[in-house]
């Protein structure tokens, strides 16, 4: 065999073992990328059923507690907010309305919306109406990804206005008849729980609370 032919069967040979070198990285390439999007998409579902699975428990606690509250449940001013304790963060402070659930104990129950970063939901318990808030339990607690609120309102209702009723008139008279727009026994929240970008949900309880 000559040299030339010899060369020649080596620079084929070389060219295979580079054309197979290319077609196993771009192989490699293509299954670490799918790789990496389960992954991502795995971690997105997750945090997913977290977020609603954590949302619809603290919505379903709401209700629960407002179903057998013993008088009015009331919202206080952001301007003139309880004192938010100090555990478990020095900086658990908030700016949005406070629920206030009276009990037939005596203790009231607090909800309210930590905006410290991240901002969490909590609930406290106030031996009377004048005393601290403590502890501050964090609602998202146990959730199996990190989850935060980016949004909470409450605001107190009327029977009629739980019914989507309008007040009109005077003396104020329903829209609704026999449904009242002169007592606040119930109230209703709207909040936001978000496990990052593009995963959030918004949840709602409206309740008309039980007469004693």
């Amino acid at each position: 065999m000559s040299n030339t032919e010899m060369m020649r069967q080596r620079g084929s040979g070389l060219i295979e073992i580079l054309v197979a070198a290319a077609i196993t990285f771009g192989v490699v390439i293509v299954l670490t990328g799918f790789f990496l999007m389960t992954l991502r998409v795995g971690k997105d579902v997750d945090a997913q059923a977290a977020l609603q699975r954590q949302g619809g428990a603290i919505a379903d606690e709401l209700g629960r507690q407002l179903r057998v509250v013993d008088g009015s449940p009331k919202v206080e001013d952001p301007a003139n907010l309880p004192d938010t304790p100090a555990t478990p963060s020095p900086e658990s402070t908030t700016n949005d309305p406070v629920l206030v659930i009276p009990n037939a104990a005596g203790p009231v129950t607090c909800y309210y919306r930590d905006t410290s970063s991240p901002p969490q939901l909590r609930r406290c318990t106030r031996p009377t109406l004048d005393s601290d808030c403590a502890p501050a339990a964090n609602l998202f607690s146990g959730s199996l990804a990190p989850l935060f609120a980016p949004a909470w309102t409450v605001t107190v209702v009327t029977p009629c206005g739980a019914l989507d009723g309008t007040c009109q008139g005077t003396p104020t008279v329903c829209s609704i008849a026999g449904e009242s727009c002169a007592v606040t026994p119930g109230a209703n929240i709207v909040f936001t729980v978000s496990a990052g970008t593009n995963l959030s949900e918004t949840f709602g309880v409206a309740i008309v609370a039980s007469r004693h």
